[in-house]
C-alpha cells in the first residue's frame, strides 16, 4: 500500500470506530481540542473536512513562554482560514497546582477537561485527539504498575459525552494524514524528553516492541476492546449482585461472599463507588474481603469512613463504634489495620542489616526482629486488659500498663498502639520495639524490619 492509499484506508479507520461505538449519534455538535499538534490537527481537519458542526477549543497553559503564544496563533490562523469556530482559554497551569496541591499534568487535564465542558450545550459532544499510539503507552504505563484489567482496558473510546474518534490509528498515520492533505501542525519539544516516563515508553519501549510484532499497536488495539468487553461484563455481574446484597441497613455478607472473587471485588469498589468517596486501593479491597470472610470488625474506607461486619451486614458507617479488642491477621508485606493504617514488614538479611547506615540503628533496635519468630498465623492487634511484655535486654517481664508509663508513651497514644503477636505471645510493640524471645541476636540471619504508613485514601 503507497502513502496515497494509506490515507483513505486512516480515514475509514476513523469512520469505522464512530460508527461501532456510535460517537457521533444525536450529537447536535462537537466541541474539539485543539492544541495544534498533529493528532489534534487530524481530529479538527476530519471533523470540518465531514461537515460536523464544531467548535475548537485551545488551552494556553503558560507553561511555554513564547512558545505556548506562538502555538495559540496558529490555531487562531487555521480556525480563520477554514472558517472554525475557536474557544480559547488562557490560564496559568502551575499556579493553578499550586493552589490545589496537585501536579502539573493533573491540573492541566483538569482545566482542559473543565473548559470543554464549560462549552458545551445540551446534545454536544466532546473529541480529544487521543490515537492507537497514546493507547498502546498508556497500556504499556499501567501494565508497569501492576494494573488490573480496567488499566488494560486503556483510555476509553466513548466515556460520558466524550468521544475519541483517531483511537484506532497510529501516530503514524496521523503524520500521513497530514502529509496527505498538506498540513503544518506545531511540535512541543518536551515530547522528545526521556524526562518524562510516557516519553521513554514511545521512544524507547515501543520501537523494540514494533521489531518483535511490526502490527503490535494493532495487536494492542485489539487487545483493549477484547479486555474491555470482559471488563463491562463482569462490573454488569457485580451491579446485579451488589443490587442482590441491597439490604435496608446495608449488604447481605452471605450473599456477597458467594461470588466469584473478580465479581466481589468489582461489587466492593461498587458499593464504595455509590458511597461517593474516594477510590479503594487494591490493599483495601483485600481488607474488605478478610472482614467479610471474618464476620465481624472494621476497615478504615477514608474519608472518615469505616466499613463494619456485623451480624452478617456489611455497612458503612460514618465513625467506626468503640472496639476494646480487635486484632487482624498478618499478611506480608502489608496488613491494614482497622483505622487505617499499613502494617509493612521487609526482611533483611544480616550483611543488609549490619550495613544500615548509621542513621537507621535506633528504628532498627526499635523496628527490627528476628524473622523466623514469626509464623503465618500471626496477628497484628491493639492493647488489651492485662497485657505482659519482656522487653529485649532487659530481663524482665512487666505488665504494659507499667512498661508505657516508665517509657512516657501519653494516653493519647495508648489506644493506637499496634503489637505483633504470635500464639499468645507479643514478639513486638510499637515505639518499644521486640520482645527478648524476638530480639535480634548474633547469629541471626533473617531480620524483619517493621513499619507503619498512614493511609490516606
Amino acid at each position: 500500500m503507497n502513502k496515497k492509499d494509506s490515507v483513505p484506508a486512516a480515514e475509514e479507520k476513523i469512520w469505522r470506530v464512530i460508527r461501532r461505538y456510535s460517537m457521533l449519534s444525536s450529537a447536535k455538535r462537537v466541541v474539539a481540542g485543539f492544541s495544534g499538534g498533529a493528532d489534534s490537527m487530524v481530529l479538527v481537519h476530519f471533523l470540518w473536512q465531514a461537515g460536523i458542526p464544531l467548535v475548537a477549543a485551545h488551552v494556553n497553559h503558560g507553561l511555554r513562554g513564547e512558545h505556548a503564544d506562538a502555538d495559540e496563533a496558529f490555531v487562531r490562523q487555521f480556525c480563520e482560514k477554514k472558517g472554525i469556530s475557536l474557544q480559547v482559554l488562557c490560564t496559568d497551569v502551575a499556579a493553578q497546582a499550586a493552589e490545589h496541591g496537585e501536579g502539573i499534568e493533573e491540573a492541566g487535564r483538569r482545566i482542559r477537561y473543565g473548559f470543554f465542558e464549560s462549552l458545551c450545550q445540551p446534545g454536544d459532544k466532546i473529541a480529544t485527539a487521543h490515537t492507537l499510539s497514546d493507547q498502546t503507552e498508556t497500556v504499556l504505563l499501567h501494565l508497569a504498575r501492576g494494573s488490573g484489567t480496567k488499566g488494560l482496558c486503556g483510555i476509553p473510546p466513548v466515556r460520558e459525552r466524550i468521544i475519541r474518534p483517531l483511537i484506532g490509528i497510529t501516530r503514524q498515520e496521523v503524520e500521513e494524514y497530514c502529509a496527505f492533505y498538506g498540513l503544518s501542525y506545531v511540535t512541543d519539544a518536551s515530547n522528545f524528553s526521556r524526562e518524562y516516563a510516557r516519553n521513554r515508553v514511545r521512544l524507547d519501549i515501543v520501537p523494540v516492541l514494533k521489531e518483535l510484532n511490526p502490527s503490535f499497536e494493532q495487536a494492542i488495539f485489539r487487545m483493549t476492546e477484547l479486555v474491555a468487553e470482559d471488563e463491562t461484563c463482569l462490573l454488569q455481574q457485580a451491579e446485579q449482585a451488589v443490587l442482590a446484597a441491597r439490604q435496608k441497613d446495608g449488604y447481605c455478607i452471605s450473599v456477597l461472599l458467594n461470588l466469584p472473587r473478580p465479581i466481589l471485588s468489582r461489587a466492593i469498589r461498587q458499593i464504595h463507588g455509590e458511597a461517593g468517596i474516594p477510590a479503594l486501593s487494591r490493599e483495601r479491597v483485600e481488607a474488605v474481603m478478610h472482614l467479610l470472610v471474618s464476620g465481624k470488625g472494621l476497615v478504615d474506607a477514608g474519608s472518615g469512613l469505616f466499613y463494619q461486619a456485623e451480624n452478617g451486614i456489611l455497612r458503612l458507617k460514618t465513625r467506626p463504634e468503640p472496639e476494646k479488642c480487635w486484632s487482624v491477621p498478618l499478611e506480608f508485606p502489608k496488613t491494614l489495620t482497622p483505622d487505617g493504617r499499613e502494617v509493612i514488614i521487609k526482611t533483611l538479611n544480616r550483611e543488609e542489616y549490619e550495613n544500615m547506615p548509621q542513621k537507621f540503628h535506633n528504628l532498627l533496635f526499635h523496628n527490627a526482629l528476628d524473622y523466623d519468630t514469626i509464623g503465618y498465623n500471626s496477628i497484628i492487634r491493639g492493647r488489651r486488659p492485662g497485657d505482659s511484655f519482656s522487653p529485649a535486654g532487659r530481663g524482665v517481664t512487666k505488665s504494659l500498663k507499667k512498661l508505657l508509663n516508665e517509657e512516657g508513651i501519653s494516653s493519647s497514644l495508648r489506644s493506637r498502639l499496634l503489637m505483633l503477636e504470635h500464639h499468645g505471645q507479643i514478639l513486638w510493640i510499637e515505639g518499644i520495639g521486640a520482645s527478648e524471645s524476638a530480639r535480634v541476636r548474633p547469629d541471626t540471619k533473617q531480620i524483619a524490619y517493621i513499619s507503619i504508613k498512614e493511609c490516606n485514601s
